[in-house]
C-alpha cells in the first residue's frame, strides 16, 4: 500500500481575530490501493460471454472495414466486381472487288471513327492491297 499526504492549511486571518491563537498545519497520512483505476487485478476474471462479445465486436469492425474499402475503391473508379454489361463484339466483313480500306473500315465499325480503323487494317494488312474474297475482323 501507498500513502498520501494531505495538508490542512490554516485559515486565514481576519483582523478581528489578531490577537487569537494561531493554528498550526496538520498532516495525516490516507491509505492508497495499489491498483491504478481500469486495471485489473488476478480476481478479475473475464467470463466466457464478454469474451464472445469481445470477438464479436472486433469481427463487426473489420466487416465494415472491408465493406467502406470496397465502397471507396468503387467510388475512386477501381475494377468493379460485377460481369460487364456486354462481351465485345466482333464484326466480320469479306472483302469485295473494287473494297478499299476505308469501305471496308465503314462496313466493319459505322458507329465509329473510320480514321482509326483505317490506320488499324493498314498496320495489320501490311499496306498491300485488299484481295477480294479475303476476310477482315474487327473487335469493338
Amino acid at each position: 500500500m501507498a500513502a498520501v499526504m494531505i495538508t490542512e492549511r490554516p485559515a486565514p486571518r481576519s483582523r478581528t481575530h489578531a490577537a487569537g491563537p494561531r493554528r498550526t498545519q496538520r498532516c495525516r497520512l490516507v491509505a492508497v490501493p495499489d491498483v491504478a483505476p481500469g486495471v485489473r487485478n488476478a480476481t478479475t476474471q473475464v467470463t466466457p460471454a464478454t469474451f464472445r462479445r469481445r470477438r464479436l465486436a472486433a469481427l463487426l469492425g473489420v466487416v465494415a472495414v472491408v465493406v467502406m474499402a470496397g465502397q471507396a475503391g468503387a467510388a475512386l473508379g477501381g475494377p468493379s466486381l460485377a460481369a460487364p454489361e456486354h462481351a465485345p463484339s466482333v464484326s466480320r466483313y469479306v472483302v469485295q472487288p473494287g473494297d478499299s480500306l476505308w469501305t471496308a473500315a465503314r462496313h466493319l465499325a459505322p458507329n465509329d471513327d473510320p480514321r482509326e480503323v483505317v490506320d488499324a487494317l493498314a498496320s495489320a494488312h501490311g499496306g498491300g492491297r485488299l484481295l477480294p474474297g479475303e476476310v477482315l475482323r474487327w473487335q469493338h
